[in-house]
């Protein structure tokens, strides 16, 4: 739910061919501005999950990675900007491996209680990513234009059309119940997120729902 990972391979692909072309002594000024970058990411992720995007400084982030405020603007100019770097990060392998999940051979109706089980696993893997992105996604939701990027909404439309792909071929193979494949994949993301507000290794609230009984229920939920 998030920006795409075609791009992001692109960039990687000319980050190295860029690598490639530095003296050595540039090439380790580099990494070091790569690892830098990579803490004040790491470090601003935590914030704006423990905080909230309002609640979130460019000054607390700078002093947690014992940076000055101005060593912070050389990477990010402004701290939407920073917030749309952390929203982004997360999302790019996540939506990598919807994609990898959407051209798999196995039935539809198994491909999408894997987009589940890989979503809720990926929001484990990084939970201050995961209480920010579901304070957005979750339903009911009242984040302000500011919490969610024109880049994060984008990437949300993305994700919801590689699961309609796969109800849609569903529904032709019989496996997956009948409507329009656009409204049922945003049920089917509104029930993820609702399971992360209830998913006791993200939630500040958690609720005794297993991952297994939630999977069980989406089976069930979208079985013909």
């Amino acid at each position: 739910m998030a920006a795409e990972a075609a791009p992001a391979g692109r960039a990687r692909r000319t980050t190295k061919a860029v690598q490639s072309a530095l003296s050595p002594r540039e090439l380790r000024r580099q990494q070091r501005i790569d690892l830098s970058r990579e803490q004040i990411l790491e470090t601003a992720e935590q914030l704006f999950g423990e905080r909230g995007y309002h609640a979130t400084g460019l000054k607390e982030v700078a002093e947690r990675c014992e940076f000055s405020v101005g060593s912070l603007y050389s990477f990010f100019e402004s701290k939407d900007a920073l917030y749309q770097a952390v929203l982004a990060r997360r999302a790019r392998e996540q939506v990598a491996e919807m994609h990898r999940i959407a051209a798999d051979q196995e039935p539809a109706d198994e491909r999408l209680v894997a987009m589940a089980r890989l979503q809720v696993e990926h929001y484990r893997k990084h939970p201050a990513w995961g209480r920010l992105t579901t304070r957005i996604l979750a339903p009911g939701a009242q984040a302000t234009s500011a919490e969610v990027p024109a880049g994060f909404q984008e990437g949300y439309r993305k994700a919801i059309e590689l699961e309609a792909g796969i109800i849609a071929q569903g529904q032709r193979e019989g496996v997956l119940r009948d409507g329009d494949p656009q409204a049922l994949a945003r049920m089917f993301s509104a029930m993820v997120s609702a399971f992360h507000l209830m998913d006791p290794e993200v939630s500040d609230d958690p609720a005794a729902f297993s991952v297994d009984e939630f999977l069980e229920l989406v089976a069930h939920t979208f079985a013909p």
